[in-house]
């Protein structure tokens, strides 16, 4: 099973009681593991995933450059975005993307991707 965790800033208190911009946002992501769905060369749910992320990995660098670091090992990708209210939206819109492209993917295919959030300060 391939499974996928998103880093969401937690929720703080703005001005006036709102949410900050970046509150509750997506910015960063980990996935490991196979999809086991068809061998090795043939899992269209394997290569679902590895598209999506790495084409997200690949569309933040070109925004972001050095504020986006990464780690790659076969089976594993961690991507973490240091974010800041000036330079937001694109990586946000990519990373919301990402977001939705997974959670459709475990939809389609449960018990071989499994998505889930983990909120960080």
């Amino acid at each position: 099973m391939v499974k996928v965790q998103l880093l969401r800033k937690r929720l703080k208190p703005g001005r006036a009681g709102q949410a900050r911009v970046l509150a509750g946002l997506i910015v960063g992501f980990k996935v490991e593991g196979h999809a086991d769905f068809a061998e090795h060369g043939q899992d269209i749910v394997c290569a679902g995933v590895s598209a999506l992320t790495q084409g997200a990995l690949l569309g933040l660098r070109d925004v972001l450059g050095d504020k986006v670091s990464f780690r790659r090992q076969p089976g594993y990708l961690e991507v973490n975005v240091d974010l800041d209210e000036a330079d937001a939206t694109a990586p946000r819109a990519i990373l919301r993307t990402l977001e939705l492209g997974l959670l459709s993917i475990a939809r389609a295919y449960s018990g071989h991707v499994d998505v889930t959030y983990q909120d960080i300060d």
